[in-house]
């Protein structure tokens, strides 16, 4: 499935549970909460297990599309006009690596930064495109960390996809909370 309707799945998803509705900052929680998980990920070296590399990177894009649709940032149009934008320095990171500079731990140093820049011009009040363009830096970081641990941005999307597309729960303050969940 490429990207482009993948997002779209995904954008549907939120949308048929309420999700686009919750403060941006209730979802941005949720962001940090899948980036911790990723760090985590990293430094155990688990990129395929529960909670691994890939499961991460997939959850972390969910988040960060959900984001995108409670603060209007259209990611699907930039799809649509620019295709995989994330790639667009694979060049110079590979050239990186040639030279023995690129370090994916800085790559994700640099996605801490990004996102948070997010929120930051959320808080603000400064003008979305602002947003935007961190949005579209941890992208470019979320497809970086990808490449380095085999895989792609498609292919790990595809997988969180795959597990939530009929994920049932419930709203409580502002939060989607899975059914699982709701009685532990």
């Amino acid at each position: 499935m490429s990207y482009l309707e993948l997002l779209e799945k995904v954008e549907q998803w939120a949308k048929d549970r309420g999700l686009d509705t919750v403060e941006a900052r209730s979802q941005y929680t949720k962001l940090i909460e899948e980036q911790g998980e990723l760090g985590l990920a990293m430094l155990e070296d688990n990129i395929n297990g529960d909670s691994g590399v890939k499961d991460s990177l997939g959850d972390y894009q969910v988040t960060l599309i959900i984001y995108c649709l409670i603060r209007g940032i259209d990611l699907k149009k930039q799809v649509e006009e620019e295709g995989n934008f994330w790639t667009e320095y694979d060049d110079l990171a590979q050239k990186h690596k040639e030279e023995g500079n690129f370090d994916v731990n800085k790559v994700f140093n640099y996605l801490v930064f990004s996102s948070s820049r997010i929120i930051s011009a959320y808080n603000r009040n400064r003008p979305i495109e602002f947003e935007h363009l961190s949005v579209e830096r941890t992208m470019e970081c979320l497809h970086d960390i990808a490449k380095e641990y085999n895989t792609t941005l498609e292919e790990t999307l595809e997988m969180a996809y795959n597990e939530i597309k009929n994920r049932k729960g419930k709203m409580i303050d502002g939060v989607f909370v899975k059914e699982e969940d709701l009685h532990e």
